[in-house]
């Protein structure tokens, strides 16, 4: 065996030590104990940062108490590790998972936009993260386009110009149709 063998060895039997926490902390979440599963969700990361999918629950666990800043913190991370080839479970195809990371992502940002008065303060900005949602969706779709979720986001979703009378540039009537809190 060498040395590049060994390593990668070393590096299945961390991961594997942390499955039973991953499991738990899912557990934990399905049984409504949030706070438990973000501790566990926390020391997994604690062990290996690079793992999308305890980012991921992290940021759908923000977004249902409606901390857009830590879901977005999160999910970003989710998405920066799966670019870099930081998927965990082979249990879903990459593209997939890809694609669940993009759309939630986009999710947050229209969400945290549609609880604010950006629109109003700051056009300009409000736009930019509007634009940003609307290829984060474009993307996921791109990435699996059997996500239904990402589909109809990017119908409801599509790009707006800075110029308040341009097309698309007001609010859908379907932004509170997301999928992140259900």
């Amino acid at each position: 065996m060498d040395e590049q063998d060994g390593d990668a060895q070393a590096a299945e039997g961390h991961l594997e030590a942390l499955a039973p926490k991953m499991m738990a902390a899912l557990e934990l979440r399905r049984e409504g104990e949030d706070e438990q599963a973000a501790e566990l969700l926390g020391e997994i990361l604690k062990a290996e940062p690079r793992l999308a999918e305890a980012r991921l629950e992290l940021c759908h666990m923000a977004a249902q108490r409606s901390d857009w800043e830590e879901a977005e913190a999160q999910g970003r991370l989710a998405v920066e590790t799966l670019r870099s080839g930081g998927q965990w479970t082979l249990d879903v195809e990459p593209a997939e998972l890809m694609s669940f990371a993009l759309n939630l992502l986009g999710e947050v940002l229209v969400r945290d936009l549609s609880e604010g008065d950006l629109l109003m303060t700051d056009r300009p900005a409000f736009v930019a993260r509007w634009n940003e949602a609307s290829g984060l969706f474009k993307e996921a779709l791109e990435s699996d386009n059997s996500n239904r979720d990402a589909r109809s986001n990017c119908i409801h979703y599509r790009p707006m110009s800075e110029e308040p009378s341009g097309e698309g540039s007001e609010l859908s009537s379907s932004s509170d149709a997301g999928s992140i809190t259900e």
